[in-house]
């Protein structure tokens, strides 16, 4: 049995120390990409409820057709914001990607 698995090794490809620098590179740049997106997201995210009960100019005074600025901004802006977000993090990525082959 022992005698197998030393074969196996003979055959196996190893990963250079250069390719395991790069892949950490890899990882440590996507993770802060990925962490700092997701802090602007979890912060705008808790922007709004935070407004919707501390500040009367966001949800007591009419904005747009009589409707305040909390309501057009959890129907339509909130929306808007998190597709621009993904599409600047999908961007960023594939900049990062490119950057790092």
């Amino acid at each position: 049995m022992a005698r197998e698995d030393m074969s196996l090794n003979e055959t196996s490809v190893f990963v250079t120390e250069e390719e395991m620098r790069q892949v950490d590179q890899s990882y440590k740049q996507q993770r802060k990409l990925s962490f700092s997106f997701g802090t602007v997201f979890f912060l705008v995210t808790l922007m709004i409820p935070f407004l919707s009960g501390t500040a009367e100019w966001w949800y007591g005074t009419p904005f747009l057709a009589g409707l305040s600025l909390n309501f057009w901004t959890t129907i339509v802006l909130f929306h808007l914001f998190y597709w621009v977000l993904a599409y600047l993090f999908v961007r960023r990525a594939n900049q990062l990607d490119e950057k790092l082959k």
